[in-house]
């Protein structure tokens, strides 16, 4: 599968073009400092731009089967959705937060939104962009990340509030969950949440 990486050069990011390269996927990495990659060897092309860009975001889009984003918001999904539609590119998974649906555990949750209210609004309204955007979409919602060396599974589930696994994920781990959802056509138009193994 041909797979555009926006945001390649953050710490999920990294994880995704590692991990999306060695199940053979021919991974193309976006991002607004490519020079941070430090291998290549591995990547069908880098391409240098801001996912706020349209021109830079339709460029790198043509030619994709699928559009995996690594960072989330409302601008970024704006752009895409514009330049897939255009370019006739439906699958997309992007990436969001737990906190952005859960109302449990309250203390936590409400000192999260207390924290971090300007994301999560942004973050929720890219959702529902995606939602009625017409494209084969997947949202991705994580719990706290960090880190840490992989386990090799994660927690995934469907409901507002986790229904088990751990609250702490490592990026590695959300990485093979994100490039899973990509592959898997039974989660088209299915927001997941994420979360650690127990």
């Amino acid at each position: 599968m041909k797979i555009l990486v926006i945001g390649a050069t953050g710490r999920t990011g990294k994880h995704v073009l590692t991990q999306g390269a060695g199940r053979g996927h021919e991974i193309t990495a976006f991002a607004r400092r490519p020079e941070l990659l430090t291998d290549r060897s591995r990547l069908a092309d880098v391409r240098q731009g801001d996912a706020h860009d349209l021109q830079a975001v339709r460029a790198a889009v043509q030619g994709q089967d699928a559009v995996l984003a690594a960072v989330g918001g409302s601008g970024i999904a704006s752009t895409l959705i514009t330049a897939m539609r255009e370019a006739g590119v439906r699958r997309v998974v992007m990436t969001s937060s737990r906190s952005v649906p859960a109302t449990r555990p309250r203390l936590a949750v409400t000192l999260a939104w207390l924290f971090f209210r300007a994301a999560y609004v942004d973050l929720a309204r890219a959702e529902g962009m995606l939602q009625v955007s017409g494209l084969d979409w997947t949202v991705a919602r994580a719990t706290m990340l960090n880190d840490k060396p992989p386990a090799g599974r994660v927690h995934i589930d469907f409901e507002a509030n986790a229904t088990g696994g751990a609250m702490q994920l490592s990026r590695a781990d959300y990485a093979m969950a994100l490039l899973d959802a990509v592959e898997d056509p039974a989660l088209i138009g299915k927001a997941l949440g994420i979360c650690g193994p127990k």
